[in-house]
């Protein structure tokens, strides 16, 4: 560890300090507590967090002065704890005390020399001499805690707390420790990452670049991977970033362990809990691939296609895989289009495919079923999910009801996380002091014991952790800890002491995300009467994974936001396909073709039942239609109607269906006037007019007849008479 270079006070022990003064108790000061005084204090080992009989003990003690004024010239009184932190509970208050807690004893007392002005942080160097320590080769073994108290005008403005580890050079039993670090982005609403976020995120200074930088080739650091990363990157075809290519190809080479997260960090969990029967997984990338960048390139050589290799349980840095024997391939012609598929998308080499990593503390025992019946038979827990019965801290692997578990050790986590992402060497002295100290205390506690723990990374929001390797090069450079492989935390004696403890997660949260599940199934149900129903269904997949993405969970109002506007696109999707006829209609006669129509505003065509049922027996209507609608078009079906039972109005509900039975929205409602008996007043009308036309002509015919007969009569008496009147001739 390098030696901070000190920008601030140089202080100096004051010679002459009188022993009622290097053990005047903290009650005779004062303690500032008004809100205004806002002061840290922070103390550190300045070389080691190991001190061996001997050596002095060099500290760095930390001031940020977050008020608004400046803190005047005062003194640094620095303590060494009464007793050694034998237990982890002992530390953790020591480091995080009660108000009025023993600061143990004085060791020295030191002056500032300059005040510190506000907003301002300054750094100070303070050795405290051996023989001032009060340590000899006869102290046990163990963590110390050590306290620093900033006093000005015997007010105390603040107080710090580190520790360091005394190590006379007794034997001890080291612990052996495994860390997985997860590979993932920023949460997204959908769920395959754009070229252009990919681009940067590859960059030489991109999230997922340091990401890799931090882990790539540490043989003791097993690597979570988000599947969605994967993915993205090939689905581009010919078009993938080339830095993202680069950097799929650098993963491709680390000697890690490497095992799958949920696709786009889906939280098993949540799935479970939200009625899951089964996780979710990708179902298609087809939607996404465009076959023009799938095309062989000219200058490509015939690929040989290798053998199935054998599951790896572990890879190191030491130790190499056996090549595959080279098997005769498929033939690629130069300029022909081979199309990916989706296990060709997602196929990676990995360490295990059985491990489930769900988010901490939030497990509850039904989840365990589910992740089982899903294939995984390793479950990663927090130390909130278990319950421990004896004192000693137990093996990270237990056994649970469906298999295997390990239990990340969520104290030493936390301070290894902190080590990790530190900007200060200050600061990261601070954390990695903590971490020795818990794994100095694990190691003393039962030294005939060997312990294996598991630590992780944060997987909430990813960010790049900057002083990783250095942060696990220190770890494993502590005597009284070895860093090992995942395999061997998996293959360390199961705990006998701990046992599974149920968590829940938060009740509204599970109903958004049972909400999500339900409406997928509502989609994959709607999807049938599609040509392509992947089409569909596949994006509705990516985007649900990706909002049960676990990065979500400290986003509360957002993450309800994005659900929201899910839930709305896919209830439009699923009224895409309508029934635009509207009433009212008058049906007159007692038998009659109806005709609806329907209207498709997807892109492709559609295949669907129309059922009509009418609000009363007035009328009856035929059999239910099978009709194909073509994209963004409508199409009239014809319902053959009959009237039953006088006049009136009746409601015609008509439901659209899948070919499955499924309905297609709510019924759409036609309000229809039923005039039956208008056909017989019609024909009666009709009859009428017929006959009286025809009994009109009849009657014209007899008229004129007569008319005709009175004439012939008349005609001949006229003719008599003249003949009775003219004399012969």
């Amino acid at each position: 560890m390098g030696i901070l270079t000190l920008a601030a006070l140089i202080l100096t022990p004051v010679n002459g300090l009188s022993a009622a003064q290097a053990q005047a108790p903290r009650t005779a000061v004062e303690t500032a507590t008004t809100a205004a005084d806002s002061v840290g204090i922070t103390i550190s080992g300045t070389n080691s967090s190991e001190l061996s009989p001997g050596q002095d003990l060099l500290l760095t003690v930390a001031v940020q002065n977050n008020t608004d004024a400046a803190i005047p010239i005062g003194r640094v009184d620095v303590y060494l704890a009464d007793l050694a932190l034998t237990t982890r509970a002992a530390l953790e208050s020591w480091l995080r005390p009660d108000a009025d807690a023993n600061s143990g004893d004085q060791m020295l007392s030191v002056p500032t020399t300059q005040a510190i002005p506000a907003g301002a942080n300054t750094n100070l160097s303070i050795t405290v001499p051996a023989a001032s320590l009060g340590l000899t080769d006869q102290n046990a073994w163990g963590a110390r805690g050590v306290a620093a108290i900033l006093t000005v005008d015997d007010v105390v403005r603040s107080e710090g707390r580190g520790t360091f580890v005394w190590s006379p050079g007794s034997a001890t039993t080291p612990v052996r420790l495994a860390s997985i670090m997860p590979i993932t982005t920023p949460e997204s609403a959908t769920g395959l990452i754009t070229a252009k976020a990919l681009e940067s995120y590859t960059s030489s200074v991109g999230l997922l670049s340091r990401q890799l930088d931090s882990v790539i080739d540490l043989p003791t650091m097993a690597i979570a991977i988000d599947p969605q990363i994967i993915a993205s990157i090939r689905v581009l075809g010919s078009k993938a970033p080339a830095s993202a290519v680069a950097w799929l190809d650098r993963l491709a080479t680390a000697s890690n362990d490497i095992f799958p997260l949920g696709y786009a960090d889906a939280d098993i969990s949540l799935q479970a809990q939200a009625g899951a029967s089964t996780l979710r997984a990708p179902t298609s990338f087809a939607q996404a691939i465009d076959p023009s960048l799938f095309v062989v390139p000219s200058n490509t050589p015939v690929p040989e296609t290798t053998s199935d290799v054998p599951s790896v349980t572990s890879r190191t840095s030491t130790k190499t895989t056996p090549s595959p024997t080279p098997t005769p391939g498929p033939t690629v012609t130069p300029g022909e289009t081979v199309i990916p598929t989706t296990s060709d998308l997602l196929a990676w080499n990995y360490t295990s495919t059985t491990i489930g990593w769900p988010s901490a503390g939030q497990v509850a025992s039904t989840d365990l079923d589910v992740f089982a019946a899903s294939g995984l038979t390793t479950t990663i827990l927090s130390s909130g999910n278990v319950e421990q019965s004896d004192v000693f801290t137990p093996n990270t692997a237990v056994t649970l009801p469906t298999g295997l578990g390990l239990v990340s050790d969520s104290a030493l986590s936390s301070a290894i996380r902190a080590a990790a992402d530190a900007t200060t060497d200050h600061d990261w002295r601070v954390s990695m002091s903590e971490a020795a100290s818990l794994l100095a205390i694990v190691s003393a506690e039962n030294p005939n014991s060997t312990r294996t723990l598991l630590a992780t990374f944060d997987r909430s929001s990813p960010t790049p952790a900057n002083r990783v390797e250095q942060t696990m090069a220190a770890v494993a450079g502590l005597s009284w800890a070895d860093a090992v492989s995942l395999q061997a935390a998996q293959e360390s004696t199961p705990a006998t002491t701990v046992t599974f403890q149920n968590e829940a997660i938060d009740s509204g949260r599970v109903t958004l995300a049972r909400s999500l599940l339900d409406r997928e199934g509502a989609v994959a149900d709607f999807a049938t009467i599609l040509a392509d129903p992947i089409v569909v269904t596949s994006p509705q997949r990516l985007d649900l994974l990706a909002l049960l993405d676990t990065s979500w969970n400290v986003q509360s109002s957002a993450w309800a936001d994005h659900v929201a506007a899910s839930l709305a696109s896919s209830f439009d999707l699923m009224h895409a396909v309508t029934v635009t006829t509207r009433g009212p209609i008058i049906v007159v006669g007692s038998q009659v073709d109806l005709r609806i129509t329907l209207n498709n505003a997807l892109e492709q065509a559609v295949t669907v039942r129309t059922e009509v049922v009418p609000s009363n027996g007035r009328l009856v209507v035929g059999d239910t239609l099978e009709t194909i609608i073509q994209p963004n078009s409508a199409q009239a079906v014809s319902v053959p109607l009959s009237a039953a039972v006088g006049n009136g109005d009746v409601v015609l509900r008509v439901t659209l269906f899948t070919l499955n039975g499924t309905p297609l929205g709510q019924p759409a409602p036609i309000d229809v006037t039923v005039r039956a008996d208008w056909e017989g007043v019609g024909a009666s009308i009709f009859a009428i007019l017929v006959v009286g036309f025809f009994g009109f002509g009849i009657w014209r015919n007899i008229i004129s007849r007569r008319r005709e007969h009175s004439a012939e009569a008349s005609a001949g008496e006229n003719a008599a008479g003249q003949l009775a009147v003219t004399p012969d001739v």
